[in-house]
């Protein structure tokens, strides 16, 4: 278990760089080819289009090809994609090329997601075990900007490619060599990870049953909360140099440190969303989340500093930090015994709305002042609270069925 959970984690540090590449890298790129920022989202959504397919091919290529398989296919896609960049193709391969990086991290992260939820037992070592991999992935969304900024300064900025290339080789090689012990057999085809083995079994030691209610409205709700959420976090990391280069007039890259500060945030919140979610409840953590990425949102739309905008972006950073892990940990609660089908449609969803989002971003910045474009944004965050505190109120009762049941006892 030791070397997958570490082998995910340096997979989800991989997914965070290819995550924030293109955004980091936008100035340059539309200014290489002459492009506008509705061609930016273009870039974004084709990308996110990608990652939605590989997260839904994820647990049908895993069947076929066992997980382990499947995990090499992606990361060779990706390892292609990131290579097909580096050569600075036409516009139009560079649009054929985003879908199939987007295929193959979105893979990887439907994958090892869905065996750390299917297969940990007690939802606090889920949710540690979800904001570990999450941790690593917000250092690695970190990490690339710094790589982009040094690469702009140098004069060989689409060397980034080169470099998220070789990282990439470097992570297929460890899932091709290393040892995974116990995990082997979920790996591999024989032993795909299905809705009623060991998934079955964890529920059976902690007593959780499937709840009775409306699942498809669950499923619906936290669908929309997933769009919601990675479609706001897409569009800031991807859009934010481009904010300040317009707002503020910095420098390139200057602006690319800004999504550095973003990702920076978010890595450290997530070293203590676990102990949070824990202590608050996971419902609680999330409207917290929310309101506050909501209320700096709106700060953000409505100041010009550049100093003021760097703090409201390491705000937005740790308020939206251990939102994907708890919600999706939090999701799962609601469909015990189907970790691997939820999680698939959930990231998924995340996928959709990484996609269609940044679209709509960019296509405003075209069109609309950049403060209505930030005002949208703010909606956006104002209906993802509503969502979740829907949600929350569809868990309270059985909550409160589970506190009354204590106290008695």
């Amino acid at each position: 278990m030791r070397n997958f959970l570490w082998t995910g984690c340096f997979s989800y540090f991989l997914i965070g760089l290819a995550h924030v590449i293109i955004g980091a890298m936008l100035p340059e790129l539309l200014a290489h080819y002459g492009k506008d920022y509705s061609a930016g989202g273009q870039l974004v959504s084709l990308q996110f289009f990608g990652f939605l397919v590989g997260v839904l091919a994820g647990p049908w290529l895993s069947a076929k090809l066992g997980k382990k398989g499947a995990l090499l296919l992606c990361l060779f896609c990706l390892t292609a994609a990131e290579s097909v960049f580096f050569t600075l193709p036409s516009w139009s391969l560079v649009l054929m090329t985003a879908p199939l990086a987007g295929f193959g991290f979105g893979m990887v992260e439907t994958i090892i997601g869905g065996v750390v939820i299917g297969y940990i037992a007690d939802t606090k070592q889920k949710t540690a075990a979800m904001a570990r991999l999450e941790v690593f992935f917000g250092i690695g969304a970190l990490v690339m900007p710094l790589i982009v900024s040094l690469m702009i300064t140098t004069g060989w900025w689409r060397g980034s490619f080169a470099i998220l290339a070789l990282i990439s080789a470097v992570i297929l090689a460890l899932w091709a060599l290393l040892p995974m012990g116990e995990m082997s057999g979920v790996l591999t085809k024989q032993s795909p990870l299905p809705e009623t083995g060991q998934a079955s079994a964890n529920h059976a030691r902690t007593g959780s049953r499937p709840r009775k209610g409306r699942p498809v409205l669950w499923m619906t709700l936290f669908i929309a909360v997933f769009a919601l959420y990675v479609g706001a976090e897409m569009s800031l990391a991807n859009f934010l140099p481009s904010i300040l280069l317009e707002n503020a007039g910095i420098k390139p890259e200057l602006g690319a440190l800004s999504v550095t500060c973003f990702w920076g945030a978010i890595a450290v919140g997530r070293l203590f969303a676990a102990q949070l979610a824990g202590r608050w409840g996971h419902a609680r953590y999330l409207i917290v989340s929310c309101a506050g990425g909501a209320a700096a949102l709106a700060l953000f739309a409505s100041i010009t500093s550049v100093a003021a905008g760097f703090v409201i972006i390491v705000a937005l950073g740790l308020l939206m930090s251990g939102m994907f892990a708890v919600a999706l940990v939090f999701a799962n609660s609601f469909f015990p015994g189907k970790e691997e089908r939820v999680t698939s449609v959930l990231i998924a969803s995340g996928g959709a709305g990484g996609a269609l989002i940044p679209l709509l971003t960019g296509w405003c910045m075209d069109r609309l002042s950049l403060g209505l474009t930030l005002w949208v944004l703010v909606s956006l965050y104002v209906l993802l609270l509503a969502l979740v505190i829907a949600a929350s109120r569809f868990r309270a009762p059985s909550v409160r069925r589970s506190s009354a049941e204590a106290a008695r006892s």
